[in-house]
């Protein structure tokens, strides 16, 4: 009799858990060094704003002592400074050139990459803000809730920013393409003068080259007009004529004031580019008659 009740009694359904569920492994527990990789990047995110306090705190400090000592407070304009000046220019009918920054490659950077990508987007707006001359400014293509975004959350103040920005919407989708200018060093137009009326896309993509041509090709794909620099016409260097997205900007804004293409590249580039101004053709016959002068006075010497 009990061994009947027993066969009837039903059986309880096994438990199941990441140590006996079917195709599973067992996990590993932590070693002593993520454990700590952890703990220290919970403690530096919990003492970064007050660290940004401190850090507003130090520089208030140093304008106060400049201020007393009669030394310039800001090193450019401030961002009410900077909008009172484009409004000022939109008002007198000044033309200023105008840029969008294609942030539309989230999924292709590694999340070192877009740090950089974001710094750089921080350079240009203190290169805009600090000109004489300032453009107008677009982010465009930023995906909403993308990683570039939450990077962006991660600098206090950024929605202060004198920049439009454009999230879930590229500059196809926003300016005529018949005035969009990708620039792009693949491009076979050369881009000799900075138009007011057009907007120039510079792609802000940081690979290592590992997508070599791509803003390129996306842009001819879409049917946009593209060019590239003219660095190679008026300096010669020891790398690759390949720059940056905040170089590339900083370029455009000089030649926008005015300030002629050689002298803006040789200020603008990195010195490890060993850039040197090329000679002109009037420089090189001027250097080669010297030095038949030269030599035709050394002969006169001699037969004398």
């Amino acid at each position: 009799m009990e061994a009947t009740e027993q066969s009837q009694t039903p059986l309880q359904p096994a438990v199941l858990s990441l140590n006996n569920c079917p195709g599973t492994t067992p996990s590993t527990p932590q070693s002593k060094n993520q454990l700590k990789k952890q703990k220290k990047l919970a403690e530096f995110a919990e003492l970064k704003k007050l660290r940004r306090e401190r850090e507003r705190q130090r520089k208030k400090q140093k304008r106060r002592e400049a201020k007393e000592q009669g030394l310039p407070v800001r090193v450019g304009p401030s961002r009410k400074e900077l909008k009172r000046r484009q409004v000022a220019s939109a008002e007198n009918g000044l033309a200023t050139f105008s840029v969008a920054i294609d942030l539309d490659y989230d999924d292709l950077m590694q999340e070192r990459d877009i740090a950089k990508c974001v710094k750089q987007c921080l350079r240009i707006y203190t290169i805009n803000r600090r000109s004489a001359q300032p453009g107008r400014l677009h982010f465009t293509g930023i995906k909403r809730n993308g990683h570039i975004h939450e990077c962006f959350k991660k600098n206090d103040g950024w929605e202060n920013w004198n920049v439009e920005y454009h999230f879930d919407r590229t500059h196809a989708d926003l300016f005529e393409k018949q005035k969009l200018v990708y620039l792009t060093c693949e491009s076979d137009k050369l881009l000799d003068k900075v138009q007011p009326d057009c907007t120039y896309v510079i792609g802000g993509l940081v690979d290592h080259n590992h997508f070599k041509g791509l803003c390129h090709s996306r842009a001819t794909e879409a049917g946009l007009t593209t060019a590239r620099l003219p660095l190679s016409e008026h300096v010669d260097m020891k790398t690759r004529a390949v720059l940056s997205t905040y170089h590339v900007f900083e370029l455009l804004n000089k030649v926008a004031a005015g300030q002629d293409w050689t002298s803006a590249i040789l200020e603008t580039i990195p010195l490890r580019k060993g850039a040197k101004a090329k000679t002109t053709t009037n420089e090189q016959e001027l250097d080669a008659n010297s030095e038949s002068e030269t030599e035709t006075q050394v002969d006169l010497k001699a037969d004398s």
